[in-house]
């Protein structure tokens, strides 16, 4: 997949949050633009901050329960007011659920500021 220095020009969720897809850009002075898509399919859960002016430097399956466990104090409070697929109420009942489901987690960053994550059972680099 191409994303190492790509910037992300936006992302699209569809299908009511069950596919993320980014749409990258390699868009530098002097070099010809190349723009990449990555979708997530099947989605659980995606958190994204400060998207703007990132450009894109790491893209990373993560063990699922360490992620969990990393926004513990937050997903009670997401299932509440979005509803997170998949949440069993806790975090070792719902990473246990979803690794049985086939679900796996990817942890996205940014050089300047940008964090994000993605639970799905896949992600693949598309043609629009």
């Amino acid at each position: 997949m191409r994303y190492h220095d790509y910037h992300l020009k936006a992302y699209s969720v569809e299908e009511y949050g069950q596919t993320v897809t980014l749409h990258l850009s390699w868009d530098y002075e002097g070099a010809s633009i190349e723009d990449s898509f990555i979708r997530f399919s099947d989605v659980s859960l995606y958190h994204f901050v400060h998207t703007q002016g990132a450009i894109i430097t790491h893209l990373d399956e993560v063990e699922l329960t360490d992620l969990l466990e990393e926004f513990a104090d937050r997903l009670p409070e997401w299932d509440r007011w979005y509803g997170v697929r998949g949440w069993k109420g806790d975090c070792q009942r719902t990473a246990a659920h979803l690794q049985a489901e086939g679900y796996r987690a990817w942890s996205i960053v940014s050089a300047i500021g940008f964090y994000g994550f993605v639970i799905a059972r896949s992600v693949g680099e598309v043609t629009p």
